[in-house]
């Protein structure tokens, strides 16, 4: 596929770059107070007027908040097409008329909520599970139908690029994984009220943790579990449902949809998600028998979803650069070079920037006090697993916006924090660990020349 410039294929690592920027901005300014009270709260009430017109007068009293606007869910679609390398005559049209489907089908789930009112039950149903789903998975399936009517002008042009192609790294990550990664994220997030209260996760929390208990007898080491809770010589840990509720299902899912070959495959797929995040579940337990050389065991059981989403996208950049046994010898070479800089440098380097955003905010599992040396290390690891001609400038320069956003993000969490009482959950901390250092090394591999 070309851009509008012309200028050769299109690396989907600029659509996610592009795609999150352009999303998030419009979020930021969806959330300004002055845009709030003077635009959003009144086309959230003329949503509400069109939803009696058409449903009649709600079965009780509702209220049209913000929160009914639909303007988190234009955020995310307008961000997915103004970032799309097409033409913007084609993105303007594409932005309007998905801004017009997202305004009706969210005229139609205020309505339903309206007539809905009258029991709880069902509102509250449709109101947090249903139309949240149905809103992530009709953004998701317009986006998709427009890039694919966009692409096709193209589609001649693509054929002829191919052969230019080749010489290029086999593995990229294609714009169907960037998006279905990006939709499953929302609706892993948007549901989470259900799995995080249901008791039958809170089941499979258990057996995780009675598992691991034996296999940790096995071991010769002491452990027993009772209902959700291993003990061992070292104390108890709980596991609940966000234990094993880790944001790594999505992402596989992502990329066991995106790319199977074959309904087989994908089938196969699909059906060893449960077993292989219960067995990381339980090894997620075991890194108690690690010695305390190492770290502390309630460290490691907290972080180790973040490190084990770091060592794989370590030895992904390895595996995108190099080929057979030297891609392995660079990612693990990265992986000993960050975890030394997080051990050695990482607690003063984090001194340094805490001290520059503020002070320490609330952090029950450690994972705001991890994350400047993570980044750091992860950073580093990613430059020497792909090992790209970057060039000295350009490698400081992304080390350097990295440590300007660390700030400015703490920062943001302060102001948060002081002004509005918010806290960033656990979980989109350690999301933004990862996710901060991989897409600035993505910026920076991009606009690197090419060096022969």
């Amino acid at each position: 596929m070309l851009t509008d410039t012309a200028h050769g294929p299109t690396d989907a690592a600029k659509f996610i770059l592009a795609g999150v920027g352009t999303s998030l901005g419009l979020f930021a300014l969806f959330r300004l107070n002055w845009t709030e009270a003077h635009v959003v709260l009144p086309f959230t009430q003329v949503q509400a007027r069109l939803a009696i017109g058409v449903f009649g007068t709600p079965a009780s009293p509702v209220e049209a908040t913000l929160a009914c606007s639909g303007t988190d869910a234009l955020a995310l679609c307008l961000g997915a097409i103004l970032a799309y390398p097409v033409t913007w005559r084609a993105r303007l049209a594409g932005a309007g008329a998905g801004a017009a489907f997202i305004v009706a089908l969210n005229t139609i789930r205020i309505g339903t909520l309206g007539r809905a009112a009258a029991s709880p039950a069902w509102f509250a149903t449709l109101h947090i599970y249903v139309w949240p789903a149905v809103l992530t998975l009709a953004i998701a399936g317009y986006v998709l139908a427009w890039m694919r009517f966009a692409d096709r002008p193209h589609a001649m042009e693509d054929a002829a690029l191919r052969d230019d192609l080749v010489s290029l790294p086999v593995w990229r990550p294609s714009r169907r994984f960037v998006l279905l990664t990006m939709v499953f994220l929302l609706l892993f997030t948007v549901i989470s009220p259900l799995y995080l209260g249901s008791a039958s996760v809170l089941a499979l929390a258990g057996f995780i943790a009675h598992t691991a208990a034996v296999a940790l007898g096995i071991a010769g080491v002491t452990a027993h579990a009772a209902t959700n809770v291993l003990w061992t010589p070292r104390g108890g840990f709980i596991v609940t449902q966000e234990c094993i509720s880790t944001p790594l299902i999505p992402i596989y899912l992502a990329a066991i949809c995106s790319y199977s070959g074959t309904w087989r495959r994908l089938i196969l797929g699909l059906l060893a998600t449960f077993p292989l995040f219960v067995g990381l579940g339980i090894a997620r337990l075991l890194v108690v028998a690690l010695p305390d050389a190492l770290a502390s065991p309630l460290f490691l059981v907290h972080a180790f979803y973040q490190l084990l989403l770091g060592a794989v996208v370590v030895f992904l950049a390895a595996r995108w650069h190099h080929r057979g046994t030297a891609a392995v010898g660079y990612a693990l070479a990265g992986i000993v070079v960050g975890i030394l800089f997080a051990r050695l440098l990482g607690p003063l380097y984090s001194r340094l920037v805490t001290y520059q955003a503020g002070a320490p905010l609330d952090d029950p599992q450690g994972a705001l006090a991890l994350l400047p040396a993570f980044q750091i290390g992860l950073y580093l690891a990613l430059s020497i697993a792909a090992f790209v001609a970057l060039g000295w400038t350009r490698f400081f320069a992304g080390l350097a916006v990295l440590g300007l956003t660390q700030t400015a993000g703490l920062l943001v969490l302060h102001t948060f924090a002081s002004q509005i009482d918010l806290t960033a959950h656990v979980r989109d901390v350690r999301g933004w660990a990862v996710a901060g250092p991989v897409l600035i090394f993505v910026a920076v591999v991009n606009l690197a020349r090419p060096r022969r």
